[in-house]
């Protein structure tokens, strides 16, 4: 874009563009950066365990390969034909991961005791990894990113689908990863003002922090819809006769973060494990008496803020000699409390008799567990987290509440303000006060009102009446005209105009057609260069 000379008008815009992002940047609570690395941190522990079954999977996928070399062979080679997909998928996000860390400088030097992947030195910056996906090349690394994310979830899912191989005789299992399934780029459904896509919502809006806990959650996505197929795979080869000879403990949480009061919930398990094989669980040093079909399941109440460990082990007897063999477990998570995220669309001002658009998200919630309201004399529409807010003008101030599954995430305070008088000008001229050339006043035809490069909102007027004043050579002429043309005698005469003669623009009214909103309009005064 340096190459291409933007014009004055366009300049300012791009200016008043880059205010309008840093202002947003500053509304994001460092609490809400913290929760998202947070996020981050976990989403990659949890993708640890993931790499940990599919590995434990494909290891008594093999075995059963041996055994039954015939039957099993096509669904493993399917399987490892999953495993690729799932890894080219992890190397392109990671790579992504890595060009949005340098944009931003990188990521904070490990404090003392600190684990695990740092923070972004910018978890708040949004202009830059926004112009990567958006702008740059016209949006060309957005549209590859989603059709990235949408292409590998229809190839891993292909892998269930019966074909020419006959792997499967009929399509049970592809329903149900089909169904079980969260690796979607799938553009919203467009309702309210807000005309929003998925690169708007996922990418451009995102602060970088947040980013890269969605970047890591999508690969995560992968790799539970990898576990998923491979699992199903297996079910897929007659497994009567299937003997597993090496054993290992895994726990898979079902959440990977926890907020305070919410329930932590895992799956501790054996993974290829022989249908004779019945293990005692414990957790905590206490029995687990919550089995279901040889899976321990794990419910604990999320108290304190920081870092949890739930460990134990898994016994079971060996399949040769009989003999009980303990098998060890242990996994650590975070809790943190509940903070709702609430970004206004320009910025935390609202105004009267306005659709005032809004993006709203809860951090571990679906968009459909969410409630918004609002106080203050405002009415508030919307869904899938994107919402619109219309006060009535009563208060100067509104609260927007939001929960989720019923329980109270916060409450965000917006100013209310009355929309801004409409600035009259003649044609195209500017009314910055500065001489004009008679040239350029002559080739005016009508009075225009806007309410300026600098309003968040594209809001035309369209003048309806004003009062024209020429200071001419001839004298003083005043003109009342109903519209926003000047009418023909009236430009005979601007024609004459001399060096210092001047030309105001008073008792304008102007109307938006879209609110049906009248304003009357700042006055204008033009000086003959």
């Amino acid at each position: 874009m340096a190459q291409v000379k933007l014009s004055p008008r366009q300049r300012m815009i791009n200016m008043m563009y880059l205010v309008l992002i840093a202002m947003l940047v500053l509304n994001v609570d460092k609490h809400v950066l913290k929760a998202f690395h947070l996020m981050e941190k976990n989403f990659i522990s949890s993708a640890e365990s993931y790499d940990q079954k599919n590995d434990l999977q494909m290891a008594g996928f093999l075995q059963l390969v041996n055994k039954e070399e015939e039957k099993a062979t096509p669904y493993y080679e399917a399987a490892k034909k999953a495993q690729q997909i799932s890894s080219e998928f992890d190397e392109y996000i990671s790579g992504l991961k890595i060009e949005i860390e340098e944009l931003y400088d990188g990521r904070l030097e490990e404090e003392d005791g600190e684990t695990g992947i740092t923070s972004l030195k910018t978890p708040e910056g949004i202009e830059k990894h926004a112009h990567l996906f958006i702008v740059k090349d016209k949006g060309r690394k957005a549209k590859e990113l989603q059709a990235k994310i949408n292409s590998t979830k229809d190839k891993l899912l292909k892998l269930l689908k019966p074909d020419s191989r006959e792997l499967f005789v009929d399509d049970k299992y592809y329903k149900q990863a089909s169904q079980a399934n969260l690796l979607n780029a799938e553009e919203p459904e467009q309702n309210g003002v807000s005309k929003q896509t998925w690169a708007s919502i996922h990418l451009e809006s995102q602060p970088a922090g947040a980013l890269l806990a969605s970047l890591t959650q999508y690969q995560n996505n992968a790799k539970a819809l990898e576990a998923d197929v491979i699992s199903k795979l297996i079910y897929g080869v007659n497994q009567s006769s299937h003997i597993i000879d090496e054993l290992n403990a895994a726990i898979i949480p079902q959440s990977n973060y926890v907020m305070e009061g919410e329930n932590y919930t895992a799956d501790v398990m054996l993974i290829a494990t022989s249908s004779s094989a019945v293990p005692i669980i414990t957790m905590n040093g206490s029995s687990l008496g919550n089995m279901e079909n040889g899976v321990g399941k794990i419910t604990l109440r999320a108290s304190g803020i920081g870092e949890k460990t739930v460990k134990g082990t898994i016994e079971v007897a060996d399949p040769k000699t009989g003999k009980p063999t303990l098998y060890p477990y242990e996994h650590t998570y975070q809790v943190f409390r509940p903070a709702a995220t609430v970004s206004a669309d320009a910025m935390k001002i609202v105004y009267v008799g306005l659709d005032n658009p809004m993006s709203i998200s809860v951090p571990g919630f679906s968009a459909a567990d969410i409630q918004v309201t609002a106080s203050g004399g405002a009415s508030m529409s919307g869904v899938n987290g994107n919402y619109t807010v219309k006060p009535d003008g009563n208060s100067k101030t509104i609260s927007i509440l939001v929960s989720a599954k019923g329980r109270p995430m916060g409450t965000t305070v917006y100013k209310v303000r009355e929309i801004p008088e409409p600035r009259a000008q003649l044609g195209g001229l500017r009314n910055d006060g500065r001489a004009k050339f008679i040239g350029p006043i002559k080739a005016q035809d009508r009075i225009l009102a806007n309410l300026g490069e600098s309003f968040a909102y594209d809001l035309p007027f369209t003048v309806t009446r004003y009062t024209i004043i020429l200071d001419s050579p001839r004298g003083i002429v005043r003109r009342q005209v109903t519209g926003n043309l000047i009418p023909a005698d009236i430009l005979q005469k601007i024609k004459t105009l001399q060096s210092g003669n001047r030309i105001f623009i008073e008792e304008v009214k102007a109307r938006n057609a879209e609110y049906g909103i009248t304003k009357s309009g700042s006055p204008a005064t033009y000086v003959v260069r």
